[in-house]
């Protein structure tokens, strides 16, 4: 039945893989044909013994290419059909991938996508987090045995693979922000049809500062500043996302200006800190008398001169 060409079965093409495929491949390719074509399947339409037959060869299929032995057998009796690249010809019609005879293909294994809320400063420092993975594993109680006995199986039900969970100590580099990726090669769940784990793409979010908000990837922050400091100029303490810092006001400087403290802000930006000039609430009767004195020494114009020039 495996060596003549009459009688010359396509194992490969009945379980829709490549003949490169690994055991784990095979299992999975073998679990999806069982749940459309198993013999507790019925479809409306279709004849009965017609599915019966081709899940018989689903299942011989199977058999012949889990068992090492007889595999190496199917491929020594076929290699004259094999190596002309009918199956490789027909697997690429199917798939879109060409490939020489002599390269093995490698199914890309999918990726895990996991998001984490870190904070302004891990973000500027970088930080060391712990991720928990959930993944498939190949069950050990049922490999190799034949389809009928694997569904049987107490461990997995059938499924050919449990579930564990592992967790991984992730360092995370400085620099980041907002809705940022970072891919970490191959600490992503295990790929039952690949046969390897995929890598770990991690999203990241910032989590809200109760002083600094985002913009971009600049930091913002509001502080205010007596109006002698104002007037007259002087340094002022500023929270930053690693800690606090000294900036100088300049004299005369105006509420609601912008100062720019270089390279504070995300993945190297800035911080941009508005300031805003606090009216004295408590005077005495003598500091009044002092404003009231400035006011008379004042050359300022009136501030809402041009609202009046345009009426």
């Amino acid at each position: 039945m495996e060596g003549s060409r009459s009688t010359f079965k396509d194992y490969y093409y009945i379980l829709g893989i490549h003949p490169e495929a690994d055991t784990t491949e095979i299992q999975e390719a073998y679990h999806d044909l069982y749940e459309k074509y198993g013999p507790h399947i019925s479809v409306s339409g279709q004849d009965p013994e017609m599915l019966l037959k081709t899940f018989k060869d689903i299942s011989e299929a199977y058999e012949v290419l889990m068992d090492p032995v007889r595999r190496k057998k199917y491929d020594e009796q076929n290699k004259q059909y094999i190596n002309k690249g009918d199956l490789r010809a027909l697997w690429g019609q199917l798939t879109g991938v060409h490939v020489s005879k002599d390269e093995k293909i490698k199914k890309p294994a999918a990726q895990t996508d996991v998001e984490i809320e870190i904070s302004l400063r891990e973000a500027i420092k970088g930080s060391r987090k712990q991720i928990r993975v959930e993944e498939p594993k190949p069950c050990e109680d049922c490999v190799g045995l034949k389809p009928v006995q694997r569904m049987q199986c107490p461990n997995c039900r059938g499924l050919g693979y449990t579930t564990t969970a592992r967790v991984e100590e992730v360092d995370l580099p400085v620099g980041l922000y907002d809705r940022m990726e970072v891919v970490k090669a191959g600490l992503g769940k295990f790929d039952l049809q690949a046969g390897r784990n995929g890598d770990m793409v991690i999203l990241i979010r910032l989590a809200p500062h109760p002083m600094l908000g985002v913009l971009g990837r600049d930091l913002t922050c509001t502080i205010p500043i007596t109006i002698y400091e104002a007037v007259l100029g002087g340094e002022v303490e500023v929270p930053t996302a690693t800690g606090k810092v000294i900036m100088r006001v300049q004299p005369r400087t105006q509420s609601g200006r912008v100062y720019r403290l270089k390279g504070l802000g995300l993945a190297g930006a800035d911080q941009l800190v508005t300031v805003e000039v606090s009216t004295p609430q408590n005077l005495s009767d003598e500091e009044v008398e002092l404003y009231r004195k400035l006011k008379e020494l004042s050359r300022d114009p009136n501030p809402r001169q041009f609202i009046y020039s345009t009426m």
